[in-house]
């Protein structure tokens, strides 16, 4: 039996009389690209702060293996295993690439403030594995090129790859991946395909994909969960889901 990676049980998430997401329960197996779509204000992104911690869900249960997330801070998640990109790209403009990636270190570092301050042995030696790890994540993004560029000067579709080049400086076992297609034309979509399997396959990762772009989800997701208005219209394969009549009429209208 498959193991179930990520959980969501009878999540809800109110905003006053708003319900964001509305009694949302599906489970995610480990090793799996995972689609989420839905029409705008269908309550994607909720999913992935509820999972993150970004915000705290108003009922139900959210588990990363066996282990219960409600109510635990962001970096707390990030540190069980959990990371993500946003669908606004959120880089530290006016640092370099490579100092983007580092920072993301922070929550596997081995120094302390004092090592910082003495610029101790042991703080040296972990700055160059930080250093090593992160130019190594940048040659298989083939960003390498761009390490020494601030990330703000980047071209749009190169300032996403750095985001996710970032994510995977978590270490993460389940990479949440917001929108990112977004902006890009249909020869960098093809390439993001590729990217996408090849970081599950390198770094043995499960992944959660938010997408509008139907060609991406159809074609590197396994399973794919469709939202409408918070809840849940349908859950299932690419296959199953292109010809499901509430799916298409959700995106397209009645037809009749």
């Amino acid at each position: 039996m498959a193991e179930k990676i990520v959980s969501l049980k009878n999540v809800c998430m109110y905003f006053g009389g708003i319900r964001a997401i509305d009694d949302i329960d599906f489970e995610v197996e480990k090793g799996r690209v995972f689609g989420i779509i839905g029409p705008n204000g269908a309550g994607k992104t909720t999913i992935f702060n509820v999972i993150t911690g970004v915000y705290i869900p108003t009922s139900g249960e959210i588990y990363f293996h066996d282990n219960l997330l409600n109510k635990l801070m962001p970096h707390t998640i990030i540190d069980k295993g959990i990371a993500r990109t946003f669908q606004n790209i959120r880089l530290f403009e006016d640092q370099t690439v490579l100092d983007n990636l580092k920072i993301a270190h922070f929550s596997h570092t081995r120094y302390g403030l004092a090592d910082v301050f003495l610029n101790s042995s042991r703080y040296k030696e972990e700055e160059q594995r930080i250093e090593e790890e992160s130019i190594k994540i940048l040659n298989f993004l083939n960003l390498a090129d761009l390490m020494n560029k601030k990330a703000g000067a980047l071209p749009y579709g190169e300032q996403r790859r750095v985001e996710i080049a970032r994510a995977l400086c978590c270490k993460p076992e389940v990479l949440l991946l917001d929108e990112p297609a977004a902006g890009m034309n249909p020869a960098e979509i093809n390439d993001l395909n590729q990217l996408i399997l090849k970081i599950r396959e390198q770094f043995n990762l499960t992944i959660l994909v938010i997408e509008h772009q139907m060609r991406l989800v159809m074609e590197i997701c396994e399973e794919i969960l469709v939202l409408n208005f918070g809840k849940k219209l349908a859950i299932g394969t690419p296959n199953e889901l292109k010809n499901n009549p509430a799916v298409l009429e959700a995106y397209l209208g009645k037809t009749n």
